[in-house]
C-alpha cells in the first residue's frame, strides 16, 4: 500500500492488530473495539459510537509507530540503534542499515514507518472531518478532537525528526488522485501545525479522567509535555522552559521512588507516566514484542532465568558496550545500571548485554505486556534544566535535574543532598554536558538518544568519536542525519524527491 491509497475510505477502514479485550486487559479497556478487526468506513461516522470507535482506532495505530509484531518494527530502529546506546547483530532484516548508517530508500523498515504513520494520521483526519456533524456535546466532540489532534501532533513530530520536510496532510482525502497534490512541506510548516494542535489539545484535554478503565487516553499534560519537547527541539529555549515549567514543579505527575518501579508491568502508568503506547499480552494480538525482539539468542537456562519460560531472542536492540562504560563511569552508586542491562553468566555472556527495561514473562515469544514509555516526569525534568540552562543560564536549571540524580542514587528526591547535588557554581557549559549525560543514562533504551544527539547538534561528534573509539571505518556527517523517503513513494507521487545523500 502506498501514502496515496491510505486516503481513500476503504483505505483507512482496517484496524490492524487491534481484537476485543477480555477481562486480563489490565485496565487498558478504552481501546476495545466492537468489531475486533475493522473500523467503520468513512460513510459510517455517524454517530458518537462510530466517532468513538474511530478515536479508538487512532490510538491503536501507536502499536505501530512504537512497535508490533507482524507490523512495523517500530520507533526504536530510528531512535536507538543509530546511536551510541544500541546495536543489532540481525542482518537479514537489513536493521544494521540503521546501524552502521547504510541505509538504502528501499529498506522494508523505512517504507512500514512511512504508511503506519500516514496510517495513522489519516485516522485522525477522519474523526476531524467527520465528528463535527455527529450529535456530542461541545465538551465530548472537543475531548475527542483534542485526543487526535495530540496523537497527529506527536506522529508528525516523530515524522519531521526523520524525514525533516514531509507531506502535510490535515484534512479527510476521500479519492487517491487527491494525494498527489501533498509533496514535501518544509519543517517548519511542519512543526507550526504540530504546533496548532498541541495547543488545541492542551486547552481541550482533561488532566485526568475519572475512573481507571481510561488509563492511556492523552491529557492536558501530556499535550504539555510532547507541546516542551516539540519547542526544545526547534531550540525556543525560553518558550519551553515556560511551558514545561507547570509539570517541573507541579504535582500532576511524580517521580517514582525506585527507578526498577517504572518499568514493571505491575506496575504500568503510575505517577511517573505522563504518556505511553499501550500493550497488553494475552494471545490476542495486542501484546508488545520487545522482550525477545531484544533480548538476545540466549539457551533455555538463561532465557528461562530472565523471563521464568523458554524464549529465543532476535537481538534486534542489543545493549552497546559503550552505553555500559558510560554507567561505569557514572559510579556503582548509580541504581539505573541494575535496572538498564543484564549480562547473563556463562557462555551466554558472549551474546551481549540485555536492557532490563522490557523484561516480562510473555505469553508468547511476541506477546509481552510492556508499554512503551513515550513521555514520562524525569525526560521532563531534564528537558525543563535544559531550556532553563539555555535560555538563563544554570541557576534556575538545578533543582530539576538534582531530583532526577539523587533518584539515580537512590536517595529522596526531595531532599537536597550535598554529596550528590550539582553545585551552584557549575558553569552553563557543564550543566549542558552533564544534562546530556543524565539524558542518556536515564533515559536509555527508552526511544530518545539519537534524537537527543540531533536535536542538540551533537549527533556528529559524539558519534564519530564513538566509531573512532572501537577502531570502526564509519563516520557520519550532515546527510547522515535524516533518514531516507522510502523509494516506492517517490516512484508512486511524483513530486515527492529524497533527502540528499540517498538514491
Amino acid at each position: 500500500m502506498t501514502f496515496n491509497q491510505f486516503f481513500s475510505g476503504a483505505a483507512v477502514a482496517t484496524v490492524l492488530g487491534l481484537g476485543v479485550l477480555g477481562t486480563t486487559s489490565c485496565q487498558k479497556d478504552f481501546i476495545e473495539l466492537n468489531d475486533p478487526t475493522r473500523v467503520p468506513t468513512t460513510e459510517s461516522y455517524k454517530d458518537s459510537l462510530s466517532i468513538l470507535t474511530g478515536v479508538t482506532a487512532a490510538y491503536s495505530s501507536l502499536q505501530d509507530l512504537y512497535g508490533r509484531a507482524g507490523g512495523s518494527r517500530g520507533w526504536f530502529i530510528f531512535a536507538e540503534i543509530p546511536s551510541d546506546n544500541s546495536y543489532t547483530v540481525t542482518s537479514g532484516e537489513r536493521l544494521n542499515e540503521f546501524n552502521d548508517f547504510t541505509l538504502f530508500s528501499d529498506n522494508q523498515h523505512i517504507q512500514s514507518y512511512w504508511l503506519s504513520t500516514y496510517r495513522t494520521i489519516a485516522r485522525c483526519n477522519l474523526i476531524l472531518s467527520r465528528a463535527g456533524a455527529v450529535k456530542l456535546t461541545d465538551a465530548t466532540r472537543n475531548r475527542y478532537y483534542g485526543e487526535v489532534r495530540f496523537l497527529r501532533a506527536l506522529t508528525y513530530f516523530n515524522a519531521v525528526r526523520i524525514w525533516g520536510d514531509i507531506p502535510l496532510v490535515t484534512q479527510e482525502l476521500q479519492a487517491i488522485q487527491d494525494a498527489y497534490a501533498f509533496g514535501r512541506r518544509p519543517v517548519a510548516e511542519v512543526y507550526a501545525q504540530i504546533e496548532q494542535d498541541l495547543d488545541f489539545a492542551e486547552k481541550n484535554l482533561p488532566v485526568t479522567y475519572t475512573g481507571t478503565t481510561n488509563l492511556g487516553r492523552a491529557t492536558k499534560g501530556a499535550a504539555t509535555a510532547l507541546f516542551g519537547k516539540v519547542l526544545l527541539t526547534q531550540k525556543k529555549y525560553q518558550a519551553a522552559a515556560d511551558k514545561l515549567q507547570p509539570l517541573a514543579t507541579g504535582t500532576t505527575y511524580a517521580l517514582q521512588a525506585t527507578y526498577a518501579n517504572i518499568f514493571a508491568t505491575t506496575n504500568e502508568m503510575n505517577s511517573e507516566i505522563i504518556f505511553a503506547a499501550r500493550y497488553t499480552k494475552g494471545t490476542l494480538g495486542l501484546g508488545s514484542a520487545f522482550t525477545t525482539w531484544f533480548m538476545p539468542a540466549y539457551g533455555t537456562t538463561q532465557s528461562t532465568a530472565l523471563l521464568g519460560a523458554a524464549f529465543t531472542g532476535q537481538q534486534f536492540n542489543t545493549v552497546d558496550n559503550d552505553l555500559i562504560a558510560a554507567f561505569t563511569a557514572s559510579g556503582a552508586s548509580d541504581v539505573r545500571a541494575a535496572t538498564s542491562y543484564v549480562l547473563p553468566t556463562g557462555s551466554a555472556a558472549t551474546l551481549g548485554y540485555y536492557t532490563k527495561k522490557y523484561i516480562d514473562n510473555p505469553t508468547a515469544a511476541t506477546d509481552a505486556e510492556n508499554d512503551w514509555i513515550v513521555l514520562r516526569q524525569a525526560d521532563v525534568l531534564l528537558m525543563y534544566a535544559e531550556a532553563v540552562n539555555e535560555a538563563t543560564g544554570p541557576n534556575a536549571a538545578l533543582a530539576a535535574i538534582n531530583q532526577v540524580i539523587r533518584r539515580s542514587r537512590g536517595l529522596p528526591v526531595a531532599t537536597a543532598n550535598a554529596t550528590v547535588d550539582l553545585p551552584a557554581t557549575i558553569s552553563q557549559t557543564a550543566l549542558r554536558d552533564r544534562i546530556e549525560l543524565e539524558r542518556r543514562l536515564e533515559l536509555n533504551f527508552e526511544g530518545h538518544r539519537w534524537f537527543d544527539l540531533v536535536r542538540t547538534d551533537r549527533a556528529i561528534p559524539v558519534m564519530n568519536a564513538f566509531f573512532a573509539r572501537y577502531n570502526s571505518a564509519v563516520r557520519i556527517d550532515p546527510n547522515d542525519l535524516l533518514f531516507p523517503l522510502p523509494v516506492q513513494e517517490i516512484q508512486t507521487n511524483p513530486i515527492l524527491t529524497q533527502n540528499p545523500g540517498y538514491n
